[in-house]
Order: structure tokens, then C-alpha cells, then sequence
């Protein structure tokens, strides 16, 4: 008889650990299948957040980093390049300015000067200006020492500094699009 149930027993247990193989077996791929499925859904969402920066990224960074000082920047570059590609615009050649330096009243200038405007029209205007032109101009250069008028580097800026003081002469600051320095001679 104890053999007999030890044989019994011996079933009962093999027949119980194919049970328990199946039922572990089982459950390993539930989970994996849900940890497929979660790291599936992860990965797509990651996807999309990756996707949407990388194509509105830059428009959301410029909102809330400050980017509508950026974005008038770039417009008054565009403008300036639009300006740039409509060609040359009429020149009014201004009569050279001779006048005293300042800090210095031994030394004195002659400075040529060029105003590039946006169409004829205003060309007829400016010619009627020119005694106004003329003073603007000389307000902004009789400031000038002879070490800035001589320095390659600063003439830009004295440009910029000429056209901010004429565009107010002007009705719409657009007619005038540049100012040129055609000569300089210090003594």
C-alpha cells in the first residue's frame, strides 16, 4: 500500500506541475505582452513629443523666450533685403561740406555726401530740402573728432547717425533708403 500511494502521490504531483507550467507559463507572456505594449505606447508618445518640438519648437520657443523682438528684427531685415534687391534707388549728390572738427578748431573736413531715395517723386521733393538736408548733415558731423571721421570702422555708424536725423525731414521715413559717404579729406 505505500507504494501505492507514493505512486498516487507521484501523479498527483506530476500532473499538478504541468498545471503549475502552464499557469506560470502563462502569465510571463500577459506581462510580457503588456510590457510590449506599454513600452509601445511610450516610445509613440515620446515620437510625438519629439515631432511636435521639432516642427513648432521654434515657434513656441519665440513666444515665450522673447521672440517678438526677434521676429521685428527679422522683418526689418527683410525689408532691408527687399530694399536691397528693388535695385538702386535715385541718388541725390549733395555739394561737399566743409566745416571745422570738433575739439580741434585748427583742423577742419571735407566730406561729399550721397542720399539714395526711394523713386523720382521724392527726388523733386529732396531738391527743394536741400538747404534742410544740409543742416541735419552738418548738425551730425560738426560733432565728430578726427579720429572717428579717419577710422574705417566708424563710418557706418556716422551713416546711421546722418539717416536717423534726415528721415525726420521726411513725410514717410521709407523715402529715404540710405546715405552714402563718397569723400572724406581731414587737414
Amino acid at each position: 500500500m505505500d507504494e501505492e500511494q507514493k505512486e498516487q502521490k507521484a501523479g498527483e504531483n506530476a500532473e499538478e506541475k504541468p498545471e503549475k507550467k502552464r499557469k506560470t507559463e502563462g502569465k510571463p507572456k500577459k506581462k510580457g505582452k503588456a510590457k510590449l505594449i506599454f513600452f509601445i505606447l511610450i516610445l509613440i508618445l515620446c515620437g510625438s513629443v519629439a515631432g511636435g518640438y521639432f516642427l513648432y519648437g521654434d515657434m513656441i520657443m519665440k513666444k515665450y523666450s522673447g521672440g517678438h523682438k526677434e521676429r521685428q528684427a527679422e522683418a526689418q531685415k527683410e525689408g532691408e533685403d527687399k530694399k536691397k534687391k528693388d535695385g538702386v534707388g535715385p541718388i541725390l549728390a549733395l555739394e561737399p561740406f566743409v566745416f571745422n572738427l570738433s575739439g580741434n578748431s585748427a583742423k577742419f573736413a571735407r566730406i561729399s555726401l550721397g542720399i539714395e531715395l526711394q523713386d523720382p517723386k521724392i527726388m523733386e521733393e529732396a531738391k527743394k530740402m536741400v538747404p534742410a538736408i544740409r543742416d541735419k548733415a552738418l548738425s551730425v558731423l560738426g560733432t565728430k573728432v578726427p579720429e572717428v571721421l579717419m577710422d574705417v570702422n566708424q563710418r557706418d555708424e556716422i551713416k546711421k547717425e546722418i539717416y536717423n536725423s534726415l528721415k525726420e525731414l521726411f513725410k514717410n521715413s521709407e523715402e529715404i533708403r540710405s546715405v552714402y559717404i563718397t569723400d572724406i579729406i581731414i587737414q
